[in-house]
This record gives C-alpha cells, sequence and structure tokens, in this order.
C-alpha cells in the first residue's frame, strides 16, 4: 500500500566525472517510520526528476518489500517512458547512496538495466531490496539521520548519462606540473626533513635529513607560507623539523596538484591538518578535517578532546559534530564530562547545535544560523568567496551577508 502523507525535498547534485546526472532526496521526518513491523510493503514514492529524457522516481519500502529480509530498508528506481521518443537506446547504469548528515557516503548500490527491458515502453521498477539495515539508519554514531529536517534520511541516487560528445583529453597541465614533483634537474629549491631513527642498540638516536626537491615558482602561487621558507638569498635550502617526512610527502604533492590517497589521509589526518594550518593550504586542512571526522566517532571520553582541537585549530566540521554530540547526549556529557574546560565563545554553538535538533534549519534564504558548515562552505565557494572557507561558522556567515549585501 502506497503512503501518501510522505514528505520530500530534491535537489540537482553536483554532476560526477564519467557522465553521471545525480540528484539528491531528502525524505523528511523519518522517525514517523521507526515502527517498521507493521509496514512491511508499504512503500513511498518520491517526486519525479528527468535524466535522459525520461522521468524517474525512487520507491522507498521503509518496512522492506515483500521479499526482503526482516529489518531492512528496500530502495528501487522506477522509470517513468516518455511516449513522445523511442525509448532508451542503450542501457541505463545507476546508483544508489545513503548519505550521512555531513554528505559522505554510508552505502552505495548499483546495477546496469539493460536495453532491452525499455523495449515495451512499460515502466521499470529495478533495485535493492536489502539495501540496508533499519537498526544501522538509526545507529546515532552512524551520523545517518539528518536533525535539520526533524530526522532526513538523505538518499542520493545517480544516473549515467549516455555519451554525447568524441572523447578528448584533458588539459595535459596538471599531469605535467605533478611530472616535476621532487625533480632534482628543473628544482631550484630543497626541503630537507628531519627524520629520527633509533640506532640498533636503542641507547641513542640517530638524526637522518631527507631531501624534498621543489620549485620556488610553483611554492610562490600555491603555498606561499613554504616559499617564505627560503627568502631572498642562497643557499636554497631549509631544514623542517616540525613535520614527519611521511606527511611532508603528501604536503607538497598536494601542492603539486596531487591527491593525498585516502589511507595516508586518514592515517595521517592530524598530523596533516597540522601542517596544513601551520603553513596555510586551507583545502588540504579541510580534507584532513573531514578525513578525521568521518574516521572518529565521538563519544563523552573524547568530545572535550576533540572540541579543544578543533577550536585551537578553527576545524569549523569537527566542532559542529562534536556540538552534535553534546546536543544529542546531554545527560552522557553532563555525568561523565567536567565543563570546566568547555570555551564560553563556543557557547553560540552549542544553542546552534541544540536550535538545529528540536526545531531543524528554518531560517530564510538570507538567515544561514543553522545552516550547516559544510553548506556554508558549499555557498561560499559558489559565490567567489573562498577564502573564507576556513573561517569559524561566524566568520562564514558574515561573510555571506556582507557578499549578499554587496550584491
Amino acid at each position: 500500500e502506497q503512503i501518501n502523507e510522505a514528505e520530500f525535498s530534491i535537489d540537482v547534485a553536483k554532476p560526477r566525472e564519467g557522465g553521471w546526472k545525480s540528484f539528491q532526496l531528502k525524505l523528511k521526518e523519518f522517525e514517523n517510520y521507526a515502527d517498521i513491523s507493521s509496514m512491511s510493503n508499504d512503500w513511498l514514492v518520491s517526486p519525479r526528476f528527468c535524466c535522459r529524457g525520461d522521468e524517474w522516481s525512487l520507491k522507498i519500502y521503509p518496512g522492506g518489500s515483500y521479499d526482503a529480509p526482516e529489518g531492512y530498508l528496500s530502495i528501487f528506481l522506477q522509470h517513468h517512458p516518455n511516449s513522445l521518443h523511442a525509448g532508451q537506446k542503450s542501457a541505463v547504469k545507476f546508483e544508489i547512496k545513503i548519505l550521512d548528515k555531513f554528505g559522505a557516503t554510508k552505502k552505495v548500490m548499483g546495477l546496469t538495466i539493460p536495453k532491452k527491458r525499455f523495449d515495451s515502453q512499460r515502466s521499470i521498477v529495478i533495485g535493492f531490496k536489502d539495501f540496508m539495515s533499519i537498526s544501522d539508519i538509526f545507529d546515532t554514531s552512524q551520523n545517518i539521520l539528518d536533525g535539520r529536517w526533524g530526522t532526513s534520511l538523505i538518499i542520493a541516487v545517480s544516473i549515467k548519462e549516455p555519451p554525447t560528445a568524441a572523447f578528448v583529453p584533458k588539459n595535459p597541465f596538471q599531469d605535467m606540473m605533478q611530472n616535476k614533483f621532487l625533480d632534482e634537474e628543473s628544482s631550484d629549491v630543497c626541503f630537507e626533513v628531519s627524520t629520527v631513527e633509533a640506532n640498533e642498540d636503542n641507547t641513542s638516536r640517530a638524526r637522518t635529513l631527507i631531501p624534498f626537491r621543489a620549485h620556488r615558482f610553483i611554492l610562490e602561487i600555491c603555498a606561499p607560507m613554504l616559499a617564505e621558507l627560503f627568502g631572498d638569498g642562497e643557499p636554497p635550502v631549509v631544514n623542517v623539523n616540525d613535520i614527519k617526512p611521511d606527511v611532508f610527502h603528501q604536503l607538497l604533492w598536494y601542492v603539486y596538484g596531487g591527491t593525498v590517497p585516502e589511507t595516508p589521509l586518514k592515517e595521517y589526518a592530524k598530523d596533516i591538518i597540522d601542517a596544513a594550518d601551520k603553513y596555510s593550504i586551507v583545502n588540504l586542512k579541510l580534507e584532513a578535517e573531514a578525513a578525521y571526522v568521518k574516521s572518529t566517532t565521538i563519544t563523552a571520553d573524547n568530545a572535550m578532546d576533540n572540541l579543544l582541537y578543533a577550536d585551537a585549530k578553527n576545524l569549523a566540521v569537527l566542532k559542529e559534530a562534536v556540538m552534535d554530540f553534546i546536543a544529542d547526549n546531554g545527560g552522557e556529557v553532563i555525568g561523565n564530562v567536567s565543563l570546566d574546560q568547555f570555551p564560553g565563545h563556543l557557547v553560540r554553538d552549542l544553542l546552534v547545535a541544540t536550535t538545529r535538533r528540536n526545531e531543524g534549519d528554518s531560517g530564510r534564504d538570507d538567515d544561514f544560523t543553522a545552516v550547516r558548515v559544510s553548506e556554508l562552505r558549499r555557498k561560499l565557494h559558489e559565490k567567489g568567496l573562498g577564502m573564507n572557507v576556513d573561517g569559524s561558522r561566524e566568520a562564514m556567515i558574515e561573510a555571506l551577508r556582507s557578499g549578499a549585501a554587496e550584491s
């Protein structure tokens, strides 16, 4: 039986590389469907969205479809053919994701619909009867339900568009620049990063200098604070004693346009945050912060340490995650954590988290008080105010308001 009172919002998401068109849907007040035992084979239908010349929707079974394992959410993609054209001319590849409230993927599943399924011009329903465990969705440590609209479940769907143009290789500049990374022949400056190693007898330690060759011109453009270490004179060599060589390698690779792989980004997250913060490599700092938040479970035991670290390094997303935990677990925090160290200037952030938990984000378009940090950063970036993304939430809100007033 169809449930008609479900409330959805839908947005076109940023296109993915490779010709994918993406949509993000929020199923609001998902806690209303917590009693899944009585909802088996009851479904919700999302608003329709357009892709590849046809309309599509999601069919969601909060209590599972009739043949789903007990305790699982079922999600299906439904195709609504457009009678004005001859149907899909090729197979359709799609993915469905459940995101957490920070935008990270918690579960993803995908399928390919063969072309022959479209030949009959009949509606197609295809998907996953065991998409995700309901217990995982309601597990607060997973951060899946977003409190901005009661408790919203965020679902993303991506459909691969058919190729529309001949393949043209990308601009080779980035590859050419990365080919100069650590290039001894063309480099004109060198960082010597110290590493301390134990001697065989473990009675003393030996210090080794590891060279990282670089180009002053690239540093001046992409990492001015690193370039300033060399000053204007000779010799073109500086010692770096406060960053691990492995971390400095990732830092410098990022400066040359590289991407830090997920494993070292997670393993060295705090070290990368510290280094990127010191040398003002902002985007890398934000990437490492996101990796740290994703891999860290906030608890009553570590909440204050994480909050003080976030405040010291101006990590707005981590600060927000801790405030969300405190707002959701006030009794546990009060009973187990000494609040003597709680910074007084962060009381407003705590009030924002509490208000957002209780009331959601119901402000005007120009009132960003309850908007999440990631959304504030996205808005700043879109408005050409990216230099402000490393600020506190108050500074980001002020920048957005000032930018709106000037426009």
